[in-house]
């Protein structure tokens, strides 16, 4: 039996109510837009970095970065919007191989796109995107690296100071043995691009 903790509880909420609006994440129509209007117009003061990747159960981990980027938002929103420019930005020797499948494309969700590590191929989607709320929501479609499952959130603030709150929270299933320190190297590396992109 997997052992779970309050946080696996509440992402697990959160994935399903995103997952909950179907079609309707196309229209820009996210849970609780109304409660969150408040948080998205004032500018974000909190803007520590913080990075958490702890096991939630069985295989099963759960990762939440906090990084400050020094841009305003309207330049942020349009890479982490655009997965195969957010791709660019935080994998970039992986960049040339991003391909978009089944007709899918950045206006496009659902979305379905790819792109290589080495000799493996990740399959992923886009299953939500909110303009309103810069938030998106992707998933791996067929297992690779080690993970059965992959979800990952992405959601933006104001900061004060014309800057810029990304916070990503990502859940994993891996298969038995998968050595979890290779996804907190890969991540926190991420975490190290992403500033960087925006400062060149």
């Amino acid at each position: 039996m997997r052992a779970t903790t309050s946080l696996s509880i509440a992402l697990a909420g959160c994935m399903a109510a995103l997952l909950w609006t179907g079609n309707a994440a196309a229209n820009d129509r996210a849970p609780g837009a109304g409660d969150n209007a408040a948080r998205k117009v004032a500018c974000h003061e909190d803007t520590e970095s913080v990075f958490v990747l702890a096991p939630i159960g069985e295989d099963q981990v759960l990762s939440y970065q906090r990084v400050l980027i020094d841009a305003p938002i309207g330049e942020v929103w349009p890479v982490l919007r655009d997965v195969e420019r957010f791709v660019d930005a935080v994998l970039p020797d992986l960049a040339p191989t991003f391909m978009w499948l089944d007709g899918g494309g950045p206006e496009t969700i659902p979305s379905r796109f790819q792109f290589s590590a080495g000799a493996d191929t990740l399959v992923e989607e886009i299953i939500y995107r909110s303009e309103t709320e810069k938030q998106i929501l992707v998933r791996l479609v067929q297992p690779v690296l080690g993970m059965q499952e992959y979800y990952a959130f992405g959601d933006l603030t104001r900061a004060c100071g014309n800057k810029t709150v990304l916070e990503y929270t990502r859940y994993l299933a891996l298969e038995p043995g998968t050595d979890i320190e290779f996804f907190r190297a890969l991540f926190t590396q991420e975490f190290i691009d992403i500033p960087a992109y925006f400062a060149d």
